[in-house]
């Protein structure tokens, strides 16, 4: 077995790979199990475009394996960018402030999703704990569309 670096698509890919099984990860993006199996090798350079990310990513939600691997592993890639390459003195560029919204927007829809399972603790309806939790993610997205605003002004 090769060993899996954390911060790598073939990683994210060969955890959704082993939560939803080759052959389904091939009929959701709509290619082989070959290309799959590229996609999780760390030797190979293939990756998933934008659209066989989303797709597996909500495969993997919906069948309430986690977080998704895919963009939790793009967030983080952003976050390292935005942490690494930009002292809090300079202006934050309007891409990458953009991009890390992605990510929340993501964590946003996932605890909306769960709070509003039938299978969740308070069934349909929200749980007190699940609207602290929504409302904290609202508050970092509005934390990161500040820094966007930020960003754009002072361009």
């Amino acid at each position: 077995m090769k060993p899996r670096h954390p911060k790598k698509f073939s990683t994210a890919v060969t955890k959704v790979r082993s939560g939803l099984g080759e052959a389904e990860c091939a009929r959701i993006v709509g290619r082989s199990g070959s290309l799959i199996r590229k996609w999780a090798d760390p030797d190979h350079a293939s990756t998933p475009n934008l659209d066989q990310a989303l797709a597996l990513d909500l495969a993997y939600i919906k069948k309430g394996l986690g977080r998704p691997p895919l963009m939790e592993l793009y967030e983080k890639l952003i976050s390292d960018v935005v942490d690494a390459e930009l002292p809090a003195s300079e202006t934050i560029d309007v891409l990458l402030a953009t991009l890390s919204v992605q990510g929340v927007v993501g964590d946003l829809s996932e605890a909306i999703r769960a709070a509003l399972s039938a299978e969740g603790p308070g069934g349909v309806s929200m749980t007190p704990r699940e609207r602290v939790s929504i409302l904290e993610i609202l508050e970092r997205l509005e934390q990161q569309a500040d820094l966007i605003e930020d960003a754009v002004e002072d361009d």
